[in-house]
């Protein structure tokens, strides 16, 4: 397959006749119906209904119409049509998502997102519980920024709101589509809404989606299934009353990764293109499209990576997913003499059974967790009084977390127990003061309380080898390796009595000869229990300016916290909150008699007190994994995005967004002596001590932020062509990245480079749209776009890449009553 595009300019020639789908597709139903003028859409981002261009935020919106041109049925899915958001998968289930450079690799238990992600209104505290949501959607909403007053839990890079559409009443109607493409891909969905009596209406809704892997291995692939239902009844005009269930499991083996190559330990080596002073690279020339478990990945993993290594080489684990998520809420809505009152409880269960593996040196991570969350919020609009719009609000959380996890890194296996509770209590409140006819002047503000408990257990199971390693000995290459296991007991009923003649070891530091070879056998235990309370207040001032009929000028000045969290290490059990400042200035506007559209928005971000994860060692000596507070950063820039309706039949998209994400302050320390290599990073380091342990203290300052490209441009067209009574629609849109970086070592490999990704569709059917036969084709360009490199030099030093898909293509049939 081809490399993505490297040049600037090249891309930017392209965007001038290719495009995508994105920011505020209010076109999409105007377009088809050869009105004139675009479209409104209608947002409640601020807890009210409103045109987006009415509101004074930083939002993008895509409708329903626009996601299912994209091909959006995943979480993942989402980076193609909202430019500031950037959607990474790791390992299992686990779904990172980004605004601007703000956001976590590591979506665990042990801590909350930094984008919140809301779906029907509510928050969903574990992103593994994502995935499944993108069926039957009204809209989608992405908040840039921190949300730190009207939202069910604070963030500070923003939110994603998944709207799915809401019962009509009065009317029956329904809808289906069943596409096939390339991969063996299976795309189905239906929905009907059905009228009960005059004020009540059932919608129900579902989604199948399967597909072959990507990757040679079978990994990448799709297995997903989910189901919706809701009724919503008006009793009186004043009284709306609205009850919905969800349910969706995903399948398959996960996303899947290659092996670029390892870092080998090189004493005295310079620094080249590829490779830290003190290292060479070796690449493993294995093809974007390998995936671990294939015949040559297997060999390099096993002869390069363990061999190198003198230890025995071992299969990695069969990867897989198995999570099942389901849900239930009400939402009561009373018009009174004050205002409007709007209740919504939910209640949410999550299991989760995963497996990943290699990337980058897992023999076998597994996951085996239960969650379940409980949460209320109410809220009053209140009337009008004077010159003031007014709302206040309350909100409760209530989140468990059970879950076993183990991590088979061959040399040294984490295996841990916890039990983690969070409690958040918040009230709210928004004024709006009218000071004329056209000015505006906003204040909101949060009181957030977070109460968090964590009883867990980490034991580390050390398989360590007594020989010196060649050539000055033989090392322990033949002896046996410790399998994966979510518990001791488990890992010691996988290991042949004969591998331990003197049994498992019984307590911490006990040593057992394990095998023949020269191999032992020994653990440590962690053991942490105890709460962490956070409180903030949050946020946000503004002005706004109506400088005509259709343009909205507006200025903010929004704060931010993320709760601290846990770690199962022994002095790093807790880790602070992070904060964020965010200044924006934007303009709305719509001309040329509502043809065209332009908004622009300025942003700068103050990022303080940043919560990263890293490895490096509690204060036992124990390295593990954990996360810490290491800096701060500046993020400012521009988004231009625009549309313009060129004829009845022609619409023109685009979107710019420059962004300067500069990492002020950033300082983290892993070990130094023993078995621990010098740092293999992209940063510089020196020695020192930490608690009286000896560190390489490691400093990116003044690198850019993780996944926050400078540059990212979007653009696309849409043509309709009447047929008679039928017309003919083509689509062509494009999206250009330049690079980012997509590792937290800023190694070389971590550099993602430029990026270009073409789509087209061409659509027929009636212009009432009863039908319509589709066919697509994405990332025209076959190009390779990397989305996540990993790093780890517990197991040979190996990097490992995951891609976003290849060129897929097929086609889709869809009717409609």
């Amino acid at each position: 397959m081809k490399q993505g595009i490297r040049s600037g300019a090249s891309a930017l020639a392209m965007m001038a006749m290719a495009a995508m789908p994105q920011v505020s597709h209010a076109d999409e139903a105007g377009q088809q119906s050869g009105t004139v003028g675009l479209e409104e859409i209608v947002v409640t981002a601020q807890r009210k209904a409103e045109s987006a261009q009415k509101a004074a935020i930083a939002i993008s919106v895509v409708t329903a119409e626009a996601l299912t041109k994209a091909g959006v049925n995943s979480a993942a899915t989402l980076n193609s049509v909202a430019p500031s958001l950037t959607v990474a998968q790791g390992g299992g289930a686990t779904t990172s998502y980004f605004v601007r450079g703000v956001g976590n690799f590591t979506n665990n238990a042990y801590s909350d997102p930094a984008v919140a992600f809301n779906y029907d209104g509510v928050y969903i505290g574990r992103p593994t519980s994502t995935g499944s949501a993108f069926f039957d959607l009204e809209r989608i909403e992405v908040l840039k920024g921190p949300q730190g007053t009207l939202y069910g839990r604070n963030a500070t890079g923003g939110a994603v709101n998944v709207l799915p559409a809401k019962p009509v009443i009065g009317k029956l109607m329904g809808a289906a589509s069943l596409g096939y493409g390339n991969f063996n891909a299976i795309d189905g969905d239906a929905m009907i809404n059905v009228p009960v009596g005059d004020n009540t209406a059932v919608r129900l809704a579902g989604k199948v989606v399967n597909s072959k892997g990507y990757y040679s291995d079978g990994t990448g692939n799709t297995k997903s299934q989910a189901l919706r239902a809701q009724i919503l009844t008006q009793p009186s005009a004043a009284v709306s009353l609205r009850l919905a269930a969800d349910w969706a499991h995903n399948g398959g083996m996960g996303v899947g990764a290659t092996y670029d190559g390892l870092l080998n330990f090189t004493p005295g080596a310079p620094a080249s293109a590829n490779a830290p002073a003190n290292y060479t690279y070796v690449p493993a020339n294995l093809g974007a499209w390998s995936g671990l478990l294939s015949p040559k990945a297997s060999a390099f993993f096993a002869n390069t990576v363990i061999g190198g290594s003198f230890i025995s080489p071992a299969p990695l684990d069969k990867p897989f997913i198995n999570d099942t998520n389901w849900g239930v809420e009400g939402e009561a809505n009373l018009d009174t003499s004050i205002g409007k009152v709007t209740t919504l409880l939910a209640y949410r269960k999550s299991t989760l059974d995963d497996l990943f593996n290699g990337a980058p040196s897992f023999r076998g991570a597994r996951t085996k967790e239960n969650s379940h969350q409980f949460s209320a919020e109410v809220r009053l609009a209140g009337k009008p009084i004077g010159p003031v719009e007014w709302l206040i609000g309350g909100f409760f959380y209530d989140e468990n977390v059970q879950g076993n996890s183990t991590y088979n890194q061959y040399l040294v296996s984490s295996i841990q127990s916890y039990t983690i509770g969070t409690k958040s209590y918040a009230g709210f409140g928004r004024l709006v003061f009218h000071a004329t006819d056209h000015f505006r002047l906003v204040a909101g503000g949060r009181y957030t309380r977070d109460e968090k408990r964590i009883d867990g257990l980490a034991n580390t199971l050390l398989d360590l080898c007594t020989n010196a390693p060649p050539p000055a000995g033989n090392g322990c290459f033949g002896g046996p390796s410790v399998p994966t296991g979510l518990t001791l007991a488990d890992i010691a009923a996988q290991i042949p009595a004969s591998q331990l003649p003197a049994g498992f070891p019984t307590a911490p530091g006990d040593v057992r000869p394990f095998g023949n070879a020269g191999n032992i056998l020994t653990y440590a235990p962690v053991a942490v229990n105890k709460p962490l309370n956070n409180n903030r207040f949050t946020y946000r001032l503004a002005a706004e300016y109506d400088v005509g009929p259709q343009s909205l000028a507006y200025l903010s000045y929004e704060t931010g916290y993320r709760s601290g969290g846990f770690a199962l290490a022994t002095g790093r059990e807790t880790y602070a909150p992070e904060f964020i400042d965010a200044y924006t200035a934007g303009i709305k506007n719509r001309l040329m008699g509502n043809r065209l559209q332009i908004n622009v928005e300025a942003f700068l971000w103050k990022y303080r007190n940043q919560q990263v994860s890293h490895f490096g060692f509690g204060s036992d000596g124990l390295t593990t994994y954990f996360t810490t507070n290491v800096g701060k950063s500046t993020i400012k820039g521009v988004d231009i995005d625009f549309q313009f309706k060129a004829t009845p039949t022609t619409l023109l998209l685009g979107d710019v967004q420059y962004v300067d994400n500069t990492l002020d302050q950033f300082t983290y320390n892993v070990p130094r002596g023993g078995t621990s290599l010098p740092p293999a990073v992209g940063c510089p380091y020196a020695p020192g001590t930490e608690g009286g342990l000896p560190v390489y203290t490691i400093d990116c300052s003044g690198k850019p932020g993780l996944n926050s490209p400078r540059w990212s441009l979007n653009g696309g067209i849409r043509q309709d062509i009447p047929l008679g009574d039928y017309t003919l629609q083509l689509s062509l849109d494009g999206r250009y990245r330049s690079n980012r970086v997509i590792g937290f070592e800023y190694l070389a490999q971590h550099n993602s480079g430029d990026d270009f990704t073409a789509d087209a569709s061409i659509a027929f059917g009636p212009q009432d749209q009863r039908w319509q036969l589709t066919a697509w084709v994405r990332n025209l360009t076959d190009n390779n776009v990397r989305i996540l490199t990993q790093y780890n030099n517990n197991v040979g030093g190996v990097i490992a890449t995951s891609y976003a898909p290849p060129r897929t293509y097929g086609a889709r049939a869809s009717v409609k009553f």
